[in-house]
């Protein structure tokens, strides 16, 4: 990296490194509430997240009135700062446990798999608290690994991967040897979750929210290939009572991997037009492929 490069990543790092090291000194319990704070401030002064957010909105919900989806944007932009705020500080929750609510017929899927001598393939989305799906299941002794996206900022690069950690482990890059090393995992009866509601060049286009959505079809194939359950679950906040709703769907029904991958989309689907703000709206989700 050239040193103009690194300099450059230093600079984009600097506001997030100034607010790290300023929620360090918040008590545990507040921090998400400062998280939210730095969401709405990047909503108004970061003209690309706001459009981004907004644009994606007016996609999906073109009834709704102007002054009704900037509510909504700026809401989801808080909760996203929120979840990511958790994220960098994941081994404090450890610690201090926000609660979970687990419910749904897929943990004693999960836990049969286990019985059984076999893993999981847990699929999810950047929705609610997303992480929180992986402490509830470490916290149930399930125990399972990710697979991630290294960032290219080698400043906040060292910061997340740490938080992701924290969740559980093993982590994946992304990447042929990080696909080699899951496989590996999957077939020695390991647990793996993957986030899937992300545009995604080398996959199918399949309905997400009534729109075509270049979807990938990894986690449907590796569950068919190590004869594993498919687990969507969800980390839904529940800010009213400060916990997490971590419910784990029923296994999609074994199909072909798009019959599958829809199935997953729309329960996706579902979820986002239950808690719209919860959803990572600033994704380019439908971007041409």
């Amino acid at each position: 990296m050239t040193p103009i490069a690194r300099f450059g990543h230093l600079l984009a790092f600097a506001p997030i490194g100034g607010f790290l090291a300023l929620a360090r000194r918040v008590p545990y319990e507040r921090r998400s509430r400062l998280g939210r704070a730095f969401g709405r401030t990047a909503f108004a002064l970061v003209p690309s997240f706001r459009r981004r957010i907004l644009t994606n909105l007016a996609l999906i919900f073109p009834d709704m009135p102007e002054p009704e989806r900037r509510a909504l944007a700026r809401r989801s932009a808080a909760s996203i700062a929120a979840t990511l705020t958790e994220i960098l500080f994941n081994e404090d929750q450890a610690k201090h446990h926000v609660p979970f609510d687990l419910s749904g017929p897929g943990l004693d899927a999960i836990r049969a798999s286990e019985a059984a001598g076999k893993g999981a393939v847990i699929v999810s989305g950047h929705f609610g608290q997303w992480d929180a799906v992986r402490h509830a299941l470490k916290e149930a002794g399930l125990e399972t690994g990710a697979i991630y996206r290294p960032n290219n900022n080698p400043y906040y690069e060292p910061h997340f991967l740490r938080g992701i950690e924290a969740a559980g482990q093993p982590i994946f890059p992304r990447g042929s040897d990080g696909l080699k090393a899951m496989l590996r995992h999957l077939k020695r009866g390991g647990r793996v979750a993957i986030l899937a509601d992300q545009h995604f060049d080398e996959g199918v286009q399949l309905p997400l929210l009534g729109r075509p959505s270049w979807t990938t079809l990894s986690p449907a194939q590796m569950a068919l290939r190590n004869e594993v359950p498919l687990v969507p679950v969800w980390g839904v906040r529940d800010d009213a009572r400060g916990r997490v709703s971590v419910i784990f769907d029923a296994p999609i029904d074994p199909g072909t991997p798009e019959e599958m991958m829809t199935a997953f989309n729309a329960r996706l689907g579902a979820q986002i037009l239950a808690h719209p703000e919860q959803w990572h709206w600033a994704h380019r989700r439908w971007k041409r492929g």
